[in-house]
């Protein structure tokens, strides 16, 4: 079993080998210089001293200073007695310093270095850096000093071995992180059948015990609400069961009447309450579909014309109002035009919508519904004089199920109706938003559909 560690330990022990192999670089490099020196590839840093002992006599004696005869890697200058600059490769503006340093008993001034050559009646200045240079001129002429590209090298081999270890460091960290993003991976997918691995280092490995526990503590209170919602759902298929045989009562005896010689309003009633009552079975059976553990018919699109479809669903609003004794105050600015949308379930959606509406203005109170186009998009707003939605109602008022605690409630609804509505506007590339209406002072609704 592969011992366990810290972060902390194996970020020294990455520290430690990036320190080692530096050291190595540098070694290897100035191990490569010398070897450079000794095949008389590079000068050594002391080369000008050395030229200096081994020329200045012949200096002192030659009859006159020519260029050529100044060492390769010096500069010279050549004064009279009292200082006055004569000629050299020092320039003028410069030699007033040479002269000064030189005859103050300075040997250097930073890495720059001067020697002074007595002669008969003048005085020569030799200047020189102390670092090791190429021997070859052109060399000399075209890169930085043999000794600052060496430490340059050098540094770059350090940076990209320091890199080099970030990565593996990180690579590694990435490996051992792998159980944990497992892990992470399965939760997103609903799957708390797993095991966090150990990776061997400490921290991590507490990280996927935390995660370990927190897994199942999740299976438990899963557990628990798939429990509770089964039973949920048991209640309502019973109920929605039950709610079958007095709607096929309901819809036996409405046959019976349309096959009587009613006349006028009398049957029109009659044929609405047909109409309703096959609403309310279609209603039922997708209720039982729903808590069957299945899903809600996909809805079948064809184009439906605009101001058709929003005259129908205002003759039905009026009769919800009118049920409730509640006044429908109807606007329109619909063009002609049509929607690709499931006629009878957007229908639905917005009669449940209109239905909540005039139940909660309730007896003289009004419902206002209106249709206007607004940039390609078809806005349908019901607002009632209701009291309203609470603050928590207008967060969770769309969730399944959700019936609050209000009196916008009042303990009346499944907590259904907002749900299959935003369900279904949302099937046909739509929104629904609540809010409360600052005209009325109740609900209100918007619902936006593409057109």
């Amino acid at each position: 079993m592969e011992r366990e560690r810290s972060l902390k330990g194996l970020f020294i022990k990455y520290l430690i080998s990036w320190l080692a192999g530096s050291v190595l670089l540098a070694v290897i490099g100035f191990v490569m210089m010398s070897l450079a020196m000794q095949r008389g590839l590079i000068y050594p840093a002391n080369h000008g001293d050395t030229e200096y002992e081994q020329e200045k006599e012949s200096l002192k004696n030659a009859e006159k200073i020519r260029a050529e005869d100044i060492p390769p890697l010096m500069a010279y200058a050549l004064f009279t007695e009292n200082g006055q600059w004569k000629e050299g490769t020092i320039p003028q503006k410069d030699a007033e310093k040479a002269w000064e340093v030189s005859h103050r008993g300075y040997t250097g001034l930073g890495r720059d270095f001067y020697r002074v050559v007595e002669r008969d009646g003048e005085v020569l200045v030799l200047r020189y850096t102390m670092k090791a240079q190429f021997t070859n001129p052109k060399l000399r002429k075209y890169l930085p000093a043999a000794e600052e590209m060496i430490y340059g090298i050098i540094l770059l081999e350090i940076l990209a071995y320091l890199m080099f270890m970030a990565v593996r460091f990180g690579k590694m960290l990435e490996n051992k992180m792998n159980g944990i993003q497992y892990a992470i991976e399965k939760i997103e997918q609903e799957d708390l059948e797993f095991q966090v691995p150990d990776c061997g280092v400490r921290e991590i490995d507490r990280i996927g015990e935390a995660l370990d526990r927190m897994k199942d503590a999740l299976k438990k209170s899963l557990k628990s609400q798939w429990k509770m919602e089964k039973a949920r759902q048991e209640r309502i298929s019973a109920l929605a069961h039950d709610l079958k045989t007095p709607i096929t009562i309901v819809r036996g005896y409405n046959e019976l009447l349309l096959e009587g010689n009613l006349q006028g309003d009398d049957r029109t009633c009659v044929e609405a309450i047909e109409v309703s009552v096959r609403q309310m079975q279609d209603y039922v059976e997708q209720l039982l579909d729903m808590t069957r553990g299945g899903d809600m018919e996909m809805p079948v699109k064809t184009a439906v014309r605009a101001d058709a479809f929003l005259e129908d669903i205002r003759k039905k609003a009026q009769g919800l109002t009118s049920e409730k004794q509640a006044v429908l105050i109807w606007e329109a600015a619909v063009p002609e035009g049509t929607i690709r949308a499931d006629r009878q379930r957007l229908e639905r959606a917005l009669l449940n919508i209109l239905a909540n509406s005039a139940e909660y203005a309730g007896c003289g109170g009004r419902v206002f519904l209106r249709a206007e186009v607004c940039e390609e998009t078809l806005r349908i707003t019901v607002e009632d004089s209701g009291p309203g939605f609470t603050k928590e109602a207008l967060q969770k008022g769309k969730e399944e199920f959700y019936t609050g605690s209000s009196a916008r409630s009042g303990g009346k609804h499944s907590g259904l109706g907002l749900f299959i509505a935003d369900r279904i506007i949302g099937e046909h590339g739509g929104r629904l938003e609540l809010e409360n209406s600052e005209a009325l002072g109740g609900g209100r609704v918007c619902v936006w559909l593409p057109l």
